[in-house]
């Protein structure tokens, strides 16, 4: 069983309501516990995801003291969203009976460097805008401008955990969906 350091304890404290009250919401859709843990020196860390067998390396680039050695996290951020619209689209598209094939996931985002690597005093370190590409091979009828794929992007969206986090937090979201022709017998 893992145990927090004494030092979050107080934190863990505070979040057993909010975390029984999500646990609560439905015992038909359990809450997902993820526990990740990161080890490393300088930049450069290993990350493992307790009780699964892989890492995954992190550093970053040169010009904030990395070795650019693997992804950053802002990388890695950005590709958390990517993969999370294609995870939650394929939840959706089971729910709605779309069938899917090919994705292709583009995420751009402009992330300001004053506060982070110049220690500005005003400003936010976090994402100026971010930018989602995504086409999609769908047996939606009519094209992107289809209702059943607005629907089908919307909802996506909504269900998206990682969409949500970025847009909550107030970066400037945009997503661009393209629907294209599911090829027969796939």
């Amino acid at each position: 069983m893992f145990k927090l350091p004494a030092r979050l304890a107080r934190h863990a404290v505070r979040a057993q309501p909010l975390l029984r009250r999500a646990q609560s919401t439905s015992a038909q859709f359990p809450t997902i516990p993820v526990v990740v843990r990161g080890a490393g020196r300088g930049t450069f860390q290993t990350i493992s995801v307790q009780d699964k067998p892989y890492t995954i390396p992190s550093d970053t680039y040169t010009t904030l003291g990395g070795g650019d050695s693997a992804p950053s996290p802002v990388a890695y951020s950005l590709a958390s969203l990517g993969a999370c619209n294609q995870v939650t689209g394929s939840v959706v598209a089971r729910d709605q009976g779309v069938a899917l094939g090919v994705w292709s996931v583009t995420v751009r985002g402009a992330l300001p460097t004053a506060v982070l690597v110049g220690g500005a005093a005003e400003g936010n370190p976090n994402w100026e805008g971010v930018v989602v590409e995504v086409k999609v091979q769908t047996d939606i009828p009519g094209g992107s401008e289809a209702a059943g794929f607005r629907h089908f992007v919307s909802e996506t969206e909504r269900r998206c955990p990682i969409t949500q986090l970025f847009k909550l937090s107030g970066v400037k979201f945009e997503s661009e969906w393209v629907n294209e022709v599911l090829p027969k017998g796939e």
